[in-house]
C-alpha cells in the first residue's frame, strides 16, 4: 500500500526512519497501522479515464473492397 508520511517515524521492517511528506510504498498491515497511529495517510489510486475507442464501419478498410 502506498502511504503518505505525516510526521517523522522509524519503521523496523524497512530499518529506517521516514520524514514528513515522503511516499512509501509498505506492506498492507504495517501501512494500516501507521494511518491508524496518525502517522501517515493513505494514497488514493488514480484510475485512468475511460476512452471511447469506437470507430466507423464506414472508414473500415477491407481487402474486398
Amino acid at each position: 500500500m502506498k502511504i503518505t508520511i505525516k510526521q517523522k517515524c522509524y519503521v523496523g521492517v524497512q530499518g529506517r526512519n521516514f520524514w514528513p511528506g515522503e511516499t512509501v510504498e509498505l506492506d498492507d498491515r504495517m501501512a494500516e497501522k501507521m494511518i491508524a497511529r496518525g502517522d501517515a495517510e493513505a494514497i488514493k489510486a488514480k484510475k485512468a479515464p475511460l476512452k471511447n475507442r469506437a470507430f466507423s464501419a464506414k472508414k473500415l478498410e477491407t481487402p474486398e473492397g
